[in-house]
């Protein structure tokens, strides 16, 4: 994910750039939830035009980190509930484990290799020392691990995830992966991604369901004994 530094050096013709910082500075609470923006704000902040921030803002809009209220304006989502995180986590142990499980039966050769190289970053990131930068990095590399499998499955309800996937990040970065010993979801990153490579779709239906539920056990955990992301 991008920095603010980094979206300073780059022309407005670069609408994804901008996306990118926006949705860090939410995910990690820079940009504080239920905090009002407006696109010529957050256009004279970052020192491009608007029709960037626009699209970007569509978006987060999309991922579920930015609501329009009729009437009021544009903030950033309020912080999930513990009521909103458990129906979120409801509603990906079937769809990705169904992803999972189709991907095992069209995924190529080279899209597994990906996938290694994928898990690889993981695990290099899960064994530096845990700051905002590794929590960072963390997020884009579990991300970039999923994302390789949905799209491999070839399907249009990959599309799906994107209305929560904002939202399943956040809750990561300030409620999983603050964690001391985060060494499981690494196991279970290479249970699915070995299940893949079997071509066993019933195999990566399970690894997938135990990944999520894992994540939901962490999460669930967060709201009783809140663990805070790393300074």
């Amino acid at each position: 994910m991008y920095s603010m530094a980094d979206v300073l050096q780059l022309p407005s013709s670069f609408p994804d750039h901008v996306r990118r910082a926006l949705e860090s500075e939410i995910i990690e609470g820079r940009l504080a939830p239920g905090k009002r923006v407006s696109e010529d704000g957050l256009a004279r902040r970052l020192g491009v035009s608007r029709t960037p921030v626009r699209e970007a803002m569509r978006v987060l809009e999309g991922q579920g980190l930015i609501v329009r209220r009729h009437g009021t304006g544009t903030y950033v989502a309020e912080l999930t509930t513990f009521d909103e995180a458990r129906v979120i986590y409801e509603l990906r142990l079937p769809l990705e484990g169904y992803l999972a499980e189709r991907a095992a039966e069209l995924v190529t050769d080279e899209e597994l290799r990906a996938l290694a190289l994928l898990q690889q970053d993981f695990r290099r990131v899960l064994g530096r020392a845990r700051n905002a930068n590794t929590l960072r990095e963390l997020i884009a590399a579990d991300a970039s691990f999923h994302w390789a499998i949905y799209e491999a499955a070839r399907t249009d309800l990959a599309s799906i995830l994107r209305s929560y996937w904002g939202r399943v990040q956040r809750e990561l970065y300030h409620r999983a992966y603050g964690r001391d010993d985060l060494s499981e979801f690494g196991d279970q990153h290479e249970a699915i991604a070995a299940a893949l490579e079997q071509g066993d779709p019933d195999a990566a239906h399970s690894a997938m369901a135990a990944h999520i539920e894992s994540g939901w056990e962490a999460v669930r955990s967060s709201f009783e004994t809140p663990v805070p992301p790393a300074a």
